[in-house]
C-alpha cells in the first residue's frame, strides 16, 4: 500500500503543481488582457489617416504660433524685413560715411601739402 500510497502523493503533487501553474497563466493573460484593452483605448484616440495628424498639428501651430514664436526666440517675415531695412540704411549711411572721409582726406591732403609748403619756404629762408 505504501507503493499505492506514493502514487497517489505523487499523482497529487504533479496535480497540484499544474493546477498553480495554470492559475499562474490564468493570471498572466488576464494582465495580458487588461493591459491590451488599455492600449486599444489609447492606440483608438490615434488618428488613422496622416491627413487627420497633420491637421491636427497644423491647427496646434496656429493656435500657438505666438507662443511657439516668442518660446522660441524665431524670426518672423516682419523681423526679416525690418532687418533687411536696417541693412539697407546702414549700407547707405557706410556709403555717405566713406564719401565724406574721401572729402575731408583730400582736403586734409590739401592743407598739409600747404603747410610742407610754407615750412619748405621757411627753412629755404634761414
Amino acid at each position: 500500500m505504501s507503493e499505492m500510497s506514493e502514487k497517489a502523493h505523487s499523482a497529487f503533487s504533479s496535480a497540484s503543481k499544474k493546477i498553480k501553474i495554470d492559475s499562474t497563466i490564468d493570471s498572466v493573460s488576464g494582465k495580458v488582457a487588461g493591459v491590451s484593452e488599455k492600449l486599444k483605448g489609447t492606440a483608438e484616440e490615434v488618428p488613422e489617416s496622416t491627413d487627420e495628424l497633420s491637421n491636427k498639428i497644423e491647427l496646434f501651430f496656429e493656435e500657438n504660433q505666438n507662443k511657439i514664436i516668442k518660446e522660441w526666440e524665431l524670426a518672423t517675415k516682419n523681423d526679416i524685413l525690418d532687418i533687411e531695412k536696417r541693412y539697407t540704411k546702414v549700407l547707405k549711411g557706410m556709403g555717405m560715411l566713406d564719401s565724406s572721409f574721401n572729402e575731408y582726406e583730400e582736403s586734409t591732403n590739401k592743407k598739409l601739402k600747404k603747410i610742407e609748403e610754407r615750412l619748405n619756404k621757411l627753412e629755404n629762408l634761414e
